[in-house]
């Protein structure tokens, strides 16, 4: 008997509600929220006194009316060059931002591609009637050694897109996940050790599932000083990384608060530390320094630190983990070609990869530390300010009342807007929403790299599981992960 078909209903999927942004009420805000707080309030205002100075004859109707106009007809073409040029300028660089980013995947894509196709290396003894054994312990060592060395290699080429975005936004990239489960234990633990009496740093410094050493159970040579010298330093380290880390929140609620101040702020700092200022050494010109009211400073060097208990990784993680992918490339090349060491093709394909990230890096610093010139900035700033000043009086013969007010603010909402988005699109690498979202892409390489190389799945889950456990979401995820990545389909040629 044929079985029966049941009509089951169709349940369209629910819409979702639509962001505020995706509303035309959540658009209009999002540009006036982009619009400086300040010179937006004071146009209103003193587009009022113009209105009301002119109906109590105490200003000239037809003379300021004629006036603001010729300024207006004069600085147009002037203020729309200036302002053409910052716009292109700022998509310029948010486009060649996004090339970077998708260079940065693709090469640590085509090396992940590459570690994980690499033949393993074999060991093979041949005894005295011909017949093959099995490899020895030492040979099982070299092997394990080597595949060890390739996922630790692997995590680097991630953890290297990791450290670009700490190193482009300024914030610390340790002991920041993934970071801590990508890159090597050893070199985690070298980043521990300092010059001073204190010997480790504090814990956040180390590896995933790694502690501090303890203390060694031998008689104290120190004397009570030396003990109270090192009690202060690790007590000033963990201070210091507090403070730090207090200070990073700061900003993010600054940020998250006022995003156009806070672009400009840094845009302002960026221009002026690429200003040519003469150093302490140079003599000012005659000039100069015959005012008396012109003086320079300069900062003094700091004093080189004798711990680095403060400030324990290095000042440029990715350019680290440049040369760290460099030593492994050597270290690769060494190791014979039957014991899974490298050809010579195989060590110039890391060369390159090495080679292009290094590009890549240089143009992500170049992008996010090219500011626009400050002079440039200045001019264009003091422009518009004359030109939103002579607007209201150019309308003067026109208009009067609150509709010369109104159509002044347009113009100022119209011009200052533009002007604040061009100055925070010019950023590129911020942690606003008109940057590009840097964590995402990381994300998406991680993601990537994890189904391309089971190899790395597994050295990469073993990491999570000695810094946070078996049992948590992030093991689960990667279990899962890994057996879906089992069952896929590959072709037999058997």
């Amino acid at each position: 008997m044929p079985r029966r078909k049941v009509a089951m209903p169709h349940h369209p999927p629910a819409q979702s509600s639509l962001s505020p942004l995706e509303t035309r009420w959540g658009l209009l805000t999002y540009t006036l929220s982009r619009v400086p707080a300040r010179k937006l309030p004071l146009l209103v205002a003193y587009a009022l006194t113009i209105v009301k100075l002119a109906d109590h004859g105490w200003i000239s109707r037809e003379a300021l009316g004629k006036g603001g106009g010729s300024i207006v007809g004069a600085l147009s073409m002037v203020s729309g060059l200036l302002l053409s040029y910052r716009f292109s300028s700022a998509i310029g660089k948010w486009d060649e931002g996004k090339q970077v980013w998708s260079g940065v995947r693709t090469t640590i894509r085509d090396g992940i591609r590459m570690l994980s196709t690499l033949p393993g290396g074999k060991v093979k003894q041949v005894s005295l009637d011909g017949y093959e054994e099995s490899p020895d312990q030492e040979g099982k060592s070299k092997q394990k050694l080597v595949s060890q060395r390739i996922d630790e290699l692997s995590g680097l080429l991630v953890s290297f897109a990791f450290a670009l975005q700490h190193n482009l936004q300024g914030t610390r990239p340790l002991p920041q996940a993934p970071l801590c489960d990508l890159l090597p234990s050893g070199y985690l633990s070298s980043l521990k050790r300092t010059e001073a009496r204190v010997r480790f740093a504090e814990d956040h410094a180390g590896p995933s599932g790694s502690q501090s050493n303890p203390p060694e159970s031998g008689p104290s040579k120190t004397s009570p000083t030396d003990q109270e010298e090192s009690d202060q330093s690790r007590e000033l380290g963990s201070l210091a990384f507090g403070a730090e880390e207090a200070i990073a929140k700061l900003s993010e609620a600054v940020t998250a608060m006022d995003p156009v101040d806070t672009s400009r702020n840094e845009e302002l700092q960026q221009q002026l530390n690429q200003l040519n200022l003469p150093d302490g050494s140079v003599d000012l010109p005659s000039e100069l320094s015959d005012d008396k009211s012109f003086t320079f400073t300069t900062l003094e060097p700091s004093k080189p630190q004798k711990s680095n208990l403060h400030s324990p990784n290095p000042p440029n993680l990715a350019l680290a983990i440049l040369k760290l992918i460099e030593l492994y490339v050597e270290g690769m090349r060494e190791i014979p070609e039957d014991e899974g060491g490298w050809d010579l093709a195989r060590r110039e394909r890391g060369f390159n990869l090495v080679k292009a990230l290094s590009e890549h890096l240089g143009k992500a610093e170049r992008l996010s530390s090219n500011p626009p010139p400050l002079p440039l900035t200045l001019h264009l700033s003091h422009l518009l300010v004359i030109y939103l000043a002579a607007v209201p009086c150019s309308l003067l013969c026109v208009v009067d009342g609150w509709l010369l007010v109104f159509i002044t603010l347009i113009a100022g909402w119209c011009l200052l807007g533009l002007e604040a988005l061009i100055g925070e699109v010019s950023g590129v690498f911020g942690s606003s929403e008109n940057h590009h979202p840097l964590p995402i892409f990381t994300e998406q390489i991680l993601s990537e790299s994890l189904d391309i190389s089971p190899s790395f799945l597994r050295y990469y889950k073993a990491r999570i599981i000695a810094r946070v456990g078996r049992n948590t979401k992030e093991a689960v995820e990667l279990d899962r992960r890994g057996r879906k990545g089992a069952e896929d389909w590959t072709p037999s040629f058997k």
